[in-house]
């Protein structure tokens, strides 16, 4: 079933009650746009979210700004064909899962300082 915008817009309205998104940007409709272009209100509950690409939206794997930034509650991410977000995001996850990592991996170092600023971080999958 593809993903509508208007119907993306609608639950969309409600992100900040969100305890859980997972989407898979795959079945995405409107192909001009990504997904994650819509992904701009805050999402303060937010505990776990999925971002599930093919990776023809991905430019040199940079996950582009969502929710403002503000997904204060955020403990488990999974991210596919991302490798690339702002330093200022996930820094109280619990669980990461990294898969498909085909572009632009992040240098050994910036990795490191990524876990470093992770100290809660209890399961790494990659």
């Amino acid at each position: 079933m593809k993903i509508r915008r208007k119907s993306l817009g609608v639950l969309l309205k409600h992100v900040a009650r969100f305890k859980e998104l997972h989407v898979i940007a795959d079945l995405w409709e409107d192909s001009s746009t990504p997904i994650y272009n819509l992904f701009v209100d805050p999402a303060p509950t937010l505990v776990s979210l999925t971002l599930r690409t093919d990776g023809k939206d991905v430019t040199n794997g940079s996950l582009p700004p969502v929710f403002a930034g503000d997904m204060p509650s955020l403990k488990e991410l999974t991210l596919e064909h991302f490798t690339v977000w702002p330093t200022t995001y996930f820094h109280n996850l619990t669980s990461l899962s990294l898969s498909d990592q085909a572009f632009n991996r992040p240098t050994t170092l910036s990795f490191l300082d990524f876990l470093q600023n992770s100290p809660v971080l209890e399961i790494l999958a990659l």
